[in-house]
């Protein structure tokens, strides 16, 4: 039996993934910014729940709440992001700053909360819910896949960081799911099933290897593979012009270092 901190737990895929653990017989610290609304969602729900309130600026209120009532935290699940649809030429530095505060900086703000938990018991999980669009951005959807893009590259490090502490890092990238805002525009395949996500990701917890990055519906996978296609074209394309680029010898003052005195 593990213990989940869920953010965004109010609804959407954070929601399913709390209800599917508490299903499995976990117990659940489900988080949002509004405690009411968080206590709402799960009214009724079996298994040891807690309703936690979450400044994203104040992340260790909510974190030491967890402690006192389970004593130990095993997994960490970020699903507090917004989304974002408008042309880049039309968004304001405002919206932007709003929505990498949003999905950006509040997860890095738990994940620093919460990592001595994790660090000190020498085990544990954190998963990021993002989205395919930080992978492959569309048009559109810029803002928006900058912070998922963001949000790879924080989960990409800490996973190099935490590689001996007993502590795995994974960024979802979610395509369209029937409970979300659409990350892409419509096309051929349907969208994805909320609970089946909530089970993939619960799922996690029993690999013992988990992947950094773990792509979920089928629209997904065809952009993560699209996209991989053509930067391994385009590198191969480029190569001799990016390989030119050596130096023939060693130049003292390159990249902006002065020369040694004597040299």
């Amino acid at each position: 039996m593990a213990v989940w901190f869920v953010t965004g737990a109010a609804r959407g895929i954070g929601h399913e993934v709390a209800r599917e653990a508490l299903r499995r017989g976990h117990r659940v610290a489900a988080a949002g910014r509004d405690l009411t609304t968080v206590t709402a969602a799960f009214a009724g729900a079996i298994g040891e729940v807690l309703p936690l309130e979450l400044d994203p600026s104040h992340p260790e209120a909510a974190v030491e709440q967890a402690m006192r009532r389970f004593g130990r935290i095993d997994v960490v699940v970020h699903d507090a992001a917004r989304t974002a649809r408008a042309p880049l030429r039309e968004t304001t530095d405002a919206q932007a700053r709003a929505l990498f505060d949003a999905n950006v900086v509040g997860m890095l703000a738990v994940t620093r909360a919460v990592l001595p938990v994790l660090t000190a018991q020498q085990t544990g999980r954190i998963i990021a819910v993002g989205s395919a669009a930080g992978f492959s951005t569309p048009a559109g959807s810029g803002l928006y896949g900058a912070t998922m893009a963001a949000v790879e590259a924080l989960c990409e490090a800490l996973r190099a960081e935490l590689d001996d502490t007993g502590v795995c890092t994974t960024v979802v990238e979610l395509g369209r799911f029937s409970m979300l805002p659409a990350a892409f525009d419509r096309g051929p395949l349907p969208p994805g099933d909320p609970r089946k996500a909530a089970a993939a990701i619960v799922d996690l917890l029993d690999v013992d290897d988990p992947p950094l990055r773990l792509q979920l519906g089928a629209d997904a996978v065809a952009r993560v593979e699209a996209k991989l296609e053509r930067v391994a074209q385009e590198l191969d394309q480029w190569r001799p012009v990016s390989l030119s680029t050596g130096a023939d010898e060693y130049l003292p003052g390159q990249n902006g270092h002065r020369p040694t005195e004597g040299m």
